[in-house]
């Protein structure tokens, strides 16, 4: 569904605004729902608890239209304020018991402990590459040359949360209601206590850790360093152990970047019209520049990791660019800068190890008939590829050849990847943007789920697939550690079919749930941040946008590379406009004039619901 198109219903909300804003009316006071439709309720002086006009509350039913507040979140004015509503809202687990605490605490003290059987790789070169706030490390990366000629060895080090985390416990059932860390602008609910999570599992420079790793030795068919057409990685052995290791850089995305754009004729920068400008630093978390070693470990890296890239696309992998923001916060902790999220080579590069290690876990558990949580992505439902293969083709965007009536997963899943391959050109020759068509078609297709079961990925391509490089952020990674070292005799443990079916069905809703949590606290935002520019520059700006979404009621029109506003189809000039068959623009009635999914059109800023994150556009 379109991100503005249709607000998510929260949980803890039916016909009551259980998350709301007080206003007063005269004498009475007035909860509104502060993101949904429910109707409005009154809260009488005695029911306050100390909320103020213009706060966001939580309140529970007193009566027939009337409402007492439990809570009050803070003023309506507060991004930090909003997202706690925002969490609260869509039933966001929020926070640890005393017990899961204690137990985190207890559990902190074992990182210096050591281990019997632990293999010590504290002596290889290990770099984290994450995003420049981040703040929890839970993967490292080691490439060595060998063991034989024309091979390379990739280390994966993933963080052994299971060590920490026992099944079972206060701590971990408590993970598992969360089932995914929330990540919002200025606000997380993470998975585990910031004991675990932000300091003994995090893989900081200089620190001894506790690692579970993913080895893999791949033999190159060109040789090292040689990436033909033809070339392709073939994993000749995969091993998986406990160990110990020690990183050498906290490096960053646009560190890597830089480092990869000197070294081969520079990658381009992704603005937004609001984006930051502070100059990129080629450094570590200390400020200091790339080691050396760092800097050899990151061109072997990079050219493993192209090759990984190209030989999963020949096989079938779907590529579909996305739109998702990425903010820059100042030192405070205030929203200072949005961009488009950079789909970048350094960002590809940690994709392509991730995906081989999670790949390789999979495919040990499934020969061995192990019991665990697998990542599945079915093939898409052929009246689905028919439906999206007509709107295209009512776009004039060309598809290849498709029957509804012969159609079946297996021809549909062709089509999609037919598609793909042809829509960039297509897209290219029309001069329509990327992103509104990749979004299009990826509605089209089946959500990615968890299942005890292996039903294989479509999207990538990937016959067997599981998450195994995310504990500190997903519980399924966490039950795929421990169904992995069950295997290899390291840990005890034992998970019954039923009890993995009820853990993936959960965790898939919180994945959804994170999402849409997600999803708002961006659009709130990028909203405040937007009301911002034009209550300093003007709010006559005009913006050249994307038409990114069409509804029977007007076009989502994506501005500025990073905004995303609703003009009504009300306001646009000239004629009376209606959905078209198809559903991929609006037509008008008289003169034929149709604005499609993909066009190019200037607007202008009417209105911004800074609480909601809606932006109302007029043609400009």
């Amino acid at each position: 569904m379109h991100r503005q198109q249709t607000m998510v219903q929260g949980p803890l909300i039916s016909d009551f605004p259980a998350v709301a804003v007080l206003a007063r009316r005269g004498k009475i006071y007035e909860a509104s729902s502060a993101f949904g439709e429910e109707k409005s309720v009154y809260v009488g002086r005695k029911a306050l608890n100390g909320a103020q006009t213009g706060d966001l509350v939580l309140l529970r039913r007193a009566g027939r239209g009337s409402g007492q507040v439990t809570r009050v979140l803070g003023k309506s004015s507060s991004l930090e304020s909003v997202m706690e509503a925002v969490l609260a809202w869509l039933g966001v687990p929020r926070r640890f018991s005393p017990a899961a605490l204690g137990q985190a605490e207890d559990a902190a003290r074992l990182a210096g402990v050591e281990d019997k059987g632990r293999r010590d790789l504290s002596g290889l070169e290990a770099i984290t590459i994450d995003p420049d706030q981040a703040k929890d490390f839970d993967d490292a990366i080691s490439l060595v040359e060998g063991p034989e000629e024309d091979e390379v060895t990739l280390f994966v080090h993933i963080a052994d949360v299971s060590y920490f985390v026992v099944a079972g416990t206060a701590l971990d059932r408590e993970a598992a209601r969360k089932g995914v860390s929330v990540y919002l602008p200025v606000a997380v609910e993470p998975l585990l206590p910031e004991v675990l999570s932000n300091d003994v599992c995090s893989l900081r420079p200089g620190a001894g850790r506790k690692c579970v790793t993913a080895e893999l030795v791949y033999r190159l068919e060109n040789g090292p360093g040689e990436a033909g057409p033809e070339a392709a990685p073939v994993l000749k052995n995969a091993s998986f152990y406990r160990s110990l290791i020690r990183s050498r850089a906290r490096l960053t995305y646009n560190m890597v970047d830089d480092f990869f754009g000197e070294a081969g004729g520079g990658s381009p920068a992704v603005k937004g019209i609001f984006a930051w400008s502070a100059p990129r630093q080629e450094a570590g978390g200390d400020g200091s520049a790339i080691p050396d070693g760092a800097r050899e470990l990151l061109s072997r890296c990079r050219s493993l990791a192209g090759l990984l890239r190209q030989a999963r696309h020949k096989r079938g992998a779907l590529a579909i660019s996305t739109f998702e923001p990425e903010f820059r916060l100042s030192d405070s902790g205030e929203i200072i800068g949005a961009r488009p999220r950079p789909q970048s080579e350094s960002h590809a590069l940690v994709e392509e190890f991730m995906i081989a290690a999670n790949e390789a876990v999979a495919r040990f558990l499934e020969r061995r008939r192990s019991d665990c949580i697998y990542r599945v992505h079915e093939e898409p439902d052929a009246a689905a590829v028919d439906a999206l293969f007509d709107t295209l083709a009512d776009l004039g965007v060309p598809t290849p050849p498709f029957s509804l009536k012969a159609g079946t997963p297996d021809k549909a899943a062709a089509a999609i990847r037919k598609l793909l391959g042809s829509l960039p050109q297509a897209l290219s020759r029309k001069q329509q943007g990327r992103s509104a068509f990749g979004e299009l078609v990826l509605r089209s297709l089946k959500q990615a789920r968890y299942l005890e079961d292996n039903l294989g990925h479509f999207g990538l391509a990937a016959p067997a697939y599981l998450h195994f490089t995310s504990p500190i952020r997903r519980y399924p990674d966490l039950v795929v550690h421990r169904a992995l070292l069950k295997e290899l005799r390291l840990e005890k443990y034992s998970c019954s079919r039923l009890k993995l079916t009820e853990i993936a069905e959960k965790c898939s809703q919180a994945e959804r749930r994170a999402a849409a949590a997600e999803h708002l606290g961006d659009d709130i935002a990028l909203a405040r941040l937007l009301d911002k520019y034009l209550f300093e520059e003007g709010w006559d700006a005009r913006f050249d946008g994307e038409i990114t979404g069409v509804i029977s009621s007007g076009v989502f029109v994506r501005f500025g590379n990073i905004y995303e506003g609703h003009l009504p189809a009300r306001s646009l000039p000239g004629d009376y406009f209606a959905l078209s068959d198809k559903g991929g623009s609006l037509v008008g009635r008289r003169r034929g004039r149709a604005w499609r999914l993909g066009d190019r059109i200037g607007v202008r800023v009417v209105r911004i619901d800074g609480l909601r994150g809606k932006i109302e556009l007029e043609k400009g």
